[in-house]
């Protein structure tokens, strides 16, 4: 089970209350991939907290159901619905909510993440790493913690808070949620399941629909599990989209943990490529999450291109893996792609020369789309 951090303000965070739902989007943007994606890793289940600007952080619900879109989004009609209730912010994914565990009082952003008396032991290990980075890069407002950084946010929150019975609903008073379990409920007719169907979401024209497809059927598609490898690894229970790394804002474009204590990092590329930039994101993000993030047992690096256009249509084509019929008949590889194979090879001698530890081989696997761009198959190199 994951758990999930919605920044809100005080006056949307009081519409969340009364309608129990959570949501994300763009302003000005009717839709918006990364907030797609961003909410897409969220399971029925999961914890979530709000982090209300200028206030701190409330909690602990749980999510219920499947991500939905804005009825009126959905039908290209504005405004969106509680539009007025929600100050015209714009929300377009949304996700209905149900209490867990409901405390009447915020944790303030310096007792969650500054002040060393809450800090447990005075370690650096101990922070809320997720978050800090997170307060780097603002740009979106759905963050995925680890379930460590939970712990230590549920200790801070229910030391001497006031839990509060689990109802229907809430409401925001003078900074406090107050029990309200009132009739006012999210209308059904402005629902519209966002259609994550196999046929739609296994089709690749960019980089994004790679991570679309990971964090929303992870742990649901078998055609995944040939580079998740869950019967080896363990089952998904945390996923974080495009997770900043460094105080240089270095990012990866997913994380997974699974209940075995893994650690999956992944880095995706719609083209056939291998360079250093790649293999410094790879190695630094495992160095990290090496020192820091100690629950894990393991931390494996996995690569996922393209697999390469695969016979040149020209003479003087050079980006293929063969640059003839005659070529391909005899496995006579072009030195383009060679290349990039001998760079990849090496690459894995010299992450496994790293020292960094609990850092598993580098994996890397090519995928294949046929000529409508639907994802086919997954390849080891």
């Amino acid at each position: 089970m994951a758990t999930h951090i919605l920044t809100v303000d005080r006056t949307t965070f009081k519409t969340h209350l009364n309608y129990m739902f959570i949501g994300t989007g763009k302003d000005g943007a009717a839709h918006q991939q990364g907030a797609l994606i961003d909410i897409l890793g969220i399971r029925e289940g999961d914890n979530i907290i709000f982090y209300v600007m200028n206030c701190g952080f409330f909690g602990i619900f749980k999510a219920v159901g499947n991500v939905f879109y804005d009825y009126n989004s959905y039908l290209g009609h504005h405004p969106q619905y509680l539009n007025d209730f929600l100050g015209n912010k714009t929300l377009t994914y949304r996700m209905s909510i149900e209490p867990s565990e409901v405390f009447e009082n915020p944790i303030s952003e310096w007792d969650m993440m500054e002040n060393p008396e809450l800090i447990l032991d005075q370690s650096i290990y101990n922070l809320q790493w997720s978050w800090i980075f997170k307060k780097l890069n603002a740009s979106r407002g759905c963050l995925s913690i680890d379930n460590y950084e939970y712990e230590l946010f549920y200790n801070i929150l229910s030391n001497g808070n006031i839990q509060l019975e689990n109802g229907l609903n809430y409401d925001l008073i003078n900074d406090k949620i107050e029990y309200l379990n009132n009739n006012l409920a999210y209308l059904q007719d402005c629902k519209a399941i966002i259609p994550v169907s196999n046929e739609r979401i296994l089709k690749i024209h960019r980089e994004s629909d790679l991570r679309r497809l990971f964090t929303a059927k992870a742990g649901d598609l078998e055609i995944l599990d040939q580079v998740l490898n869950i019967e080896e690894n363990g089952n998904i229970n945390y996923i974080a989209n495009e997770v900043l790394c460094s105080f240089s804002e270095r990012k990866i474009d997913l994380v997974f943990g699974t209940d075995q204590n893994k650690c999956l990092l992944i880095e995706l590329k719609n083209e056939f490529i291998f360079d250093n930039k790649i293999y410094n994101q790879l190695k630094e993000y495992a160095r990290w999450i090496s020192a820091y993030k100690l629950d894990y047992q393991e931390i494996i690096p996995i690569l996922i291109i393209k697999e390469p256009r695969e016979v040149a249509k020209r003479a003087n084509g050079k980006y293929y893996k063969y640059l003839s019929q005659e070529d391909k008949d005899h496995n006579q590889t072009s030195p383009w792609y060679n290349t990039i194979s001998e760079q990849i090879n090496d690459a894995k001698i010299l992450l496994a020369e790293e020292g960094i530890n609990k850092l598993q081989d580098l994996k890397v696997y090519t995928f294949k789309t046929d000529n409508d761009s639907n994802l086919v198959s997954f390849e080891e190199v």
